[in-house]
């Protein structure tokens, strides 16, 4: 059963590992590195902003089932029909953009790699069907070793690629200071807030692999241990983050280089950051390095969005038809299929499409915070196992301030831009 093999990867893996493998993705390779080709270090503070304020609300999914034995998609059907249909809703909206994000960036990386040229919507299709094979037929399990071997080789490759090109950046702090606050800097910030380091649609997963660990095991983490656990994905997903638009800024912004609108010359200008450091005979080894980390990010992100969807069905229409392999396979190409759709009607440009699919999952991020908060302070949460009252207060700080950078946001779209 996949079920069970799933449980005895998220017990091998651990919960924070696998929020790394999600967060190092579209918002790193794509939106850090664009953020310092396009603006430099100007965006540093809306990288960290974004890091802080975005912490409490990921963090508390994995807190709420270590403590509950629940995974968040049951507190929010415990919430009432009104808040969970909003959230179903928005959350089976949102996941498709997240798969389809994703998928159009791996694909760009997986035509690079290999060497052939094909559309936007056919490299997709690609790709979706070999991470749906992988996923169905239980052989990603063969690639799981390798991939994170990989994904260490990258980080570190990309570590000292940092390194190598710091005496390049002018660290001066007037370089650090934000861009004017025009209708498309206000845009693009949102749209970097947005995937940074991740979508908050990433607490659900994490609660749900959470959960699924302590079933693998046969005990619930403790509240050290699962906190212990996501600190150390969130804090290396926020440092490679930071590195990401170092190195964009350095070999892109420096230059004047401009990124491309389709989704393979993106992957292929964000190669050459790494060959104009290392050397050209490195531009294969990343290529494929590169696309491994990225396929890990696809087979991930797409396997927990199916689960997700699963648990939303079976608190919609409870029964034990939603936790088989059939069910989990129709989900799966459901999905797959949705993705494909929407990059077909609404891709324009590559950029576009991202900048787009972070505004949604920056939309549902504060009303998603505000669940997590109420959940992890409910009365269902022992007192000594809930957070402590600084995080409480870092929790409401954060949400009131991305609800002020959604007016900000509102107010820019609508009345500005008149």
């Amino acid at each position: 059963m996949k079920n069970l093999e799933f449980k005895r990867a998220i017990a091998s893996l651990g919960p924070g590992l696998l929020y790394a493998a999600v967060a190092v993705g579209v918002s790193h390779l794509v939106q850090a590195t664009r953020a310092g080709a396009d603006f430099g270090l100007g965006m540093v503070l809306v990288v960290v902003f974004a890091c802080l304020m975005k912490y409490p609300g990921l963090r508390f999914g994995g807190e709420y089932a270590a403590a509950t034995g629940k995974n968040l998609v049951v507190n929010y059907r415990e919430r009432g029909w009104l808040v969970f249909g909003l959230f179903a809703v928005s959350q089976l909206f949102s996941m498709v953009f997240i798969i389809a994000a994703v998928s159009l960036f791996t694909s760009g990386l997986l035509q690079v790699a290999l060497g052939f040229q094909t559309g936007p919507v056919m490299s997709v299709f690609i790709l979706l069907v070999l991470v749906a094979i992988l996923l169905m037929t239980g052989h990603y399990k063969v690639l799981e070793k390798v991939i994170k071997g990989i994904v260490v080789g990258f980080t570190l490759l990309t570590t000292l690629c940092m390194l190598l090109v710091i005496n390049r950046l002018d660290l001066s702090l007037s370089a650090f200071a934000l861009p004017a606050f025009d209708i498309p800097t206000v845009l693009f910030i949102v749209a970097l807030v947005g995937f940074m380091p991740s979508p908050t649609d990433a607490s659900i997963l994490q609660s749900l692999w959470t959960v699924a660990r302590a079933e693998g095991e046969g005990r619930r983490a403790t509240k050290e241990e699962s906190r212990f656990d996501f600190n150390v994905g969130y804090i290396t997903s926020c440092i490679l983050a930071i590195f990401f638009l170092f190195l964009g800024t350095a070999v892109l912004f420096e230059s004047g280089v401009e990124m491309p609108a389709d989704n393979a010359g993106f992957a292929r200008r964000l190669l050459e950051v790494y060959t104009s450091i290392i050397g050209d005979w490195s531009y294969y080894v990343m290529a494929i390095t590169a696309l491994c980390v990225m396929l890990s990010t696809a087979l991930t992100v797409t396997d927990g969005m199916t689960r997700m969807a699963l648990a939303i069905g079976g608190e919609s229409f409870p029964g034990p038809h939603w936790y088989t392999d059939r069910y989990y396979n129709i989900v799966l190409i459901v999905l797959s299929l949705a993705a494909l759709l929407v990059i077909q009607l609404l891709l324009q440009s590559f950029a576009r499409f991202m900048d787009m699919t972070s505004v949604i999952v920056f939309i549902i991020g504060p009303f998603l915070a505000l669940l997590n908060h109420r959940a992890i302070y409910s009365d269902e949460v022992p007192i000594d196992k809930q957070p402590s009252q600084f995080i409480r207060i870092w929790s409401i700080v954060s949400i009131v301030s991305l609800f002020l950078l959604m007016a900000v946001y509102g107010y820019y779209r609508i009345f500005a831009a008149s």
